[in-house]
């Protein structure tokens, strides 16, 4: 769902993207079609932080086993530094003296774009591709770009215009198979988003054929076959994701969250059931389960999935956490706040515990919890500055407080963090901030936009959501 957002002078523009923070267990399964990150489509993952690192920038390219890249390493903290022109001077540098590496325009972008800025980004990959034409990366990343903005056609031009130049590059056999699997995975995107099922199918059964131990790959694959109606297949590609990766999605999770989005609950219920009694113990099989017995307003079921979870594991941060969000929704303030103190306690830097403690606090009558909520807020924001949520949160903090200017400050930082991409409890603390500089329209008509995307994951305002939504258009303050 595309919507706009506007706070005041600025715009907030492009995908929607609700229930994408997860309280403990990996994303969501989906195609490309509905959500990825700024990242290649061939090995995007929603859990990834993406760091700057030289394995981020170059390991695509090079071996980083048994060989240093000093002038990368400078060229990095140059950059952190606030110096493009030292980073840029760095990258040439380390082009010159290793050939193999992607050209210098082409790892400033890249940086460009782990700082998330997307513009600084396109002028260096534009230049990329005038300096280095017979180099198919500036255009893959590009295509990348262009299908996240949900320029499906252009992506897909781009992507083309990368495999002409795939198929006769020589100068770098890593770097080709990396290319090859990205066109593969970009074009399979294409075709993911305009529902071509059987096209796409192909596509990934391509890729999986030329990296089999691609999770990412076995993934979509499986989100793929469901989607043409073939679950029992696309049950096997989720239990290949498990093989490679034991930190996935049980595969039955995978089918459970496939079938809510179908909207087909009673499968959805059997698939979650099947996984959570294989493996109750698991963090992150509890949690899903219990995320989406949250979305079924089922808290009875979801709290004691949680109480069970910490039974077994007293100091699990995944099961603390589930505990604190399923106490929040049930409207147990105090039981909230003791699981995620404890939750920081065993992980002080820990951000969703951090975060959720903000927003329970600042709801207290006491100013000295006020104050506490206040604290959590800042940390959180200095912490992760270019995080949409952290800076958000801190931005509701001050409006509950009445310090409008840095309120408007703070919602500023995270509408520029965002890039136009919120979940759900971002964006409703965003429509009553709205409610809050008399943008009442603009606020009803964000609170039904929330309200309609029933299967798209944990959405801890989802009641509230709705009870304001009704408020409002009852007339009531």
């Amino acid at each position: 769902m595309s919507t706009v957002f506007r706070f005041g002078s600025f715009v907030l523009g492009g995908l929607l993207l609700v229930g994408t923070a997860s309280w403990a267990a990996p994303a969501v399964a989906q195609t490309a079609a509905e959500g990825e990150d700024d990242g290649s489509l061939a090995e995007a993952d929603a859990t990834d932080t993406n760091p700057l690192t030289v394995e981020n920038l170059i390991g695509n390219a090079v071996s980083l086993s048994n060989k240093q890249y000093p002038d990368v390493e400078s060229a990095i903290q140059r950059f952190r530094n606030g110096d493009g022109e030292g980073a840029y001077d760095y990258l040439k540098l380390a082009y010159e003296k290793s050939p193999n590496l992607p050209p210098p325009e082409v790892i400033l972008a890249k940086m460009q774009l782990l700082a998330r800025n997307t513009a600084g980004a396109a002028q260096l990959l534009e230049r990329a591709v005038v300096e280095h034409p017979e180099d198919p990366e500036a255009y893959l990343l590009l295509a990348d770009q262009a299908f996240g903005g949900g320029r499906t056609a252009e992506a897909e031009a781009l992507f083309d215009k990368a495999a002409g130049l795939v198929e006769p590059f020589s100068a770098n056999a890593k770097r080709k198979r990396d290319f090859q699997i990205r066109v593969i995975a970009g074009n399979s995107a294409v075709c993911e988003r305009r529902q071509q099922w059987d096209a796409a199918m192909k596509l990934l059964q391509e890729w999986v054929k030329l990296d089999p131990d691609s999770a990412p790959a076995h993934q979509r694959l499986g989100v793929v076959l469901f989607r043409s109606g073939k679950p029992d297949e696309a049950y096997k590609e989720f239990a290949e994701v498990r093989e490679i990766n034991p930190d996935a999605n049980h595969p039955s999770v995978f089918m459970g969250q496939l079938f809510n989005q179908a909207d087909e609950k009673d499968k959805a219920r059997a698939a979650f059931e099947k996984a959570y009694k294989a493996e109750p113990d698991n963090d992150n099989t509890a949690a899903a389960f219990a995320e989406w017995l949250v979305t079924q307003n089922d808290l009875e079921t979801a709290q004691k999935v949680a109480t069970a979870l910490r039974s077994k594991n007293p100091e699990s941060v995944g099961a603390l956490l589930l505990d604190g969000v399923v106490a929040k929704l049930r409207n147990e303030p105090k039981q909230a706040e003791e699981a995620l103190m404890k939750v920081l306690s065993v992980d002080p830097s820990n951000a969703r515990a951090t975060d959720l403690l903000a927003l329970i606090l600042i709801d207290s009558s006491k100013s000295a919890d006020k104050e506490k909520a206040l604290r959590y807020a800042q940390v959180n924001a200095q912490r992760f500055p270019n995080n949409a949520q952290a800076n958000i949160t801190l931005a509701w903090v001050l409006f509950q407080l009445d310090r409008g200017r840095e309120a408007s400050e703070a919602l500023q930082r995270g509408a520029q963090a965002s890039g136009g991409q919120l979940n759900a409890d971002s964006a409703f603390l965003v429509a009553r901030i709205m409610l809050k500089q008399n943008q009442t329209e603009k606020a009803i008509s964000t609170l039904k936009q929330l309200l309609e995307q029933q299967n798209s994951g944990p959405f801890l305002y989802r009641n509230e959501a709705a009870k304001l939504l009704k408020q409002l258009e009852g007339g009531a303050e």
